[in-house]
């Protein structure tokens, strides 16, 4: 094969189909572009080098910017990301690429969103610490302004084929992407609530939306994760104890914040299942407010419980909880600081435990009381208008409801109903 025909061909997007790998989404694969370029992030007098095309860089800018800050010498193959144009012939059509080329540290990433006929998924070519990342910069060079390969020849980090280490990075890529079904969500979602007002349909949907919603969340929890441990390791070399206890506490903080979010994913992917089970109700109010207690600490709010009812309750306990939780959390959103929120319990005359949640917030608006319980319908400007919907249908699953019972201009009060055992 001659020189100018080897250039005419993406043979890039040939790997990406040779790779034979699970196709992921777009959420995936920016997060895996983000854990490539981390490790140079981090060690910013590192020397290296970077080939980036990539054509949205939405969510993704704060990790170009602080590349820009870094030791590495980058190139760009697109019009968007910053770094010296090497760009020479327009052969690689929608396939983009990032490769990362340092002494101790390579990795590779190719994918293209025309290799499938889902929406913003894309089988992914991925190898960290493999001498295999050589080949695709050979075929990235014979189609650039500058000769790359001599940067194969400085930056050596595996001179053998890292198998293992590579087949451990695409059993985490398939763990990760395991919801990749979730890129068909957005078509579903106007024949299944115009279809039917069936709730089964609903639920159908929900569940497809909660699994949707999980999914980005749980990317952003594992950087909030990374640089917490990140900022810890940091830690032991400062001498200041006073600092170092005051930014534990702060990383501790952000641990237990992470905790109840991920508590609360685990909630929304497990929508349809329904287990009632006997359980304590003091303490799976002391549970609840555990779990919540981080946000209200951050905004300055008291929670404070009041149960007069020592005994158990019929209940799916992770569905109640999350009911609880999506309350607490709403109070302390609609408190002023030094705001205060109560729980107290009683019990009704047919055989019901009444668990009212209060705050002395701003209230809800007159024309809005109504619509709170409507799928979709949000106040929040970052709502998703699942919440109380969710809540509502969850205490009719467990034969029990969810109700507002008033709210003023001195605050909310929310009543769940809940069968004793």
């Amino acid at each position: 094969m001659s020189g100018a025909n080897f250039r005419q061909k993406n043979l890039l997007k040939d790997l990406i189909y040779l790779g034979q790998t699970k196709p992921v989404n777009k959420q995936t694969i920016k997060g895996l572009f983000r854990f490539a370029l981390e490790p140079l992030l981090e060690a910013q007098t590192q020397k290296a080098v970077v080939l980036i095309r990539l054509f949205d860089t939405k969510e993704l800018d704060g990790v170009l910017k602080r590349l820009e800050f870094t030791n590495a010498e980058v190139y760009s193959f697109d019009s968007v990301t910053a770094g010296e144009n090497l760009t020479r012939e327009d052969i690689w059509g929608d396939t983009e690429f990032l490769v990362v080329l340092s002494p101790r540290y390579s990795a590779l990433m190719l994918w293209d969103y025309s290799t499938e006929t889902i929406k913003d998924t894309s089988c992914l070519y991925y190898l960290l610490n493999s001498k295999e990342v050589n080949n695709v910069v050979r075929i990235i060079s014979q189609n650039s302004k500058i000769d790359l390969m001599r940067y194969t020849q400085e930056y050596t980090p595996e001179r053998r084929g890292n198998e293992l280490l590579n087949k451990a990075v695409h059993k985490f890529i398939n763990f990760a992407d395991s919801f990749v079904e979730e890129a068909s969500v957005s078509q579903a979602k106007t024949s299944l609530l115009e279809e039917s007002d069936d709730i089964e349909k609903k639920y159908e949907y929900i569940s497809s939306k909660a699994k949707t919603i999980s999914h980005d969340i749980k990317n952003h929890l594992s950087v909030i994760d990374l640089y917490s441990k990140i900022i810890e390791k940091r830690l032991e070399m400062v001498s200041n104890k006073e600092l170092q206890d005051s930014v534990l506490n702060a990383v501790n903080s952000i641990k237990k914040s992470k905790d109840s979010i991920t508590n609360l994913l685990n909630e929304l992917r497990s929508i349809q299942g329904t287990q009632l089970e006997t359980h304590n109700l003091g303490e799976l109010l002391q549970t609840a407010v555990n779990l919540a207690d981080a946000k209200a600490i951050d905004a300055g709010v008291k929670i404070e419980v009041s149960n007069s009812f020592d005994g158990n309750i019929m209940a799916d306990e992770n569905k109640l909880l999350n009911v609880i939780i999506n309350l607490l959390y709403n109070a302390v959103d609609a408190s002023s600081k030094d705001g205060e929120i109560k729980v107290q319990t009683e019990e009704t005359q047919d055989n019901m435990i009444r668990i009212l949640v209060s705050d002395n917030g701003c209230g809800i608006e007159e024309d809005k009381k109504d619509k709170i319980f409507e799928e979709g319908y949000t106040s929040k400007i970052t709502g998703s208008g699942l919440g109380l919907y969710i809540s509502k249908e969850s205490m009719k699953e467990l034969y029990g409801d969810l109700n507002l019972v008033k709210s003023d201009k001195d605050g909310t009060t929310f009543e769940i109903l809940v069968p004793k055992a």
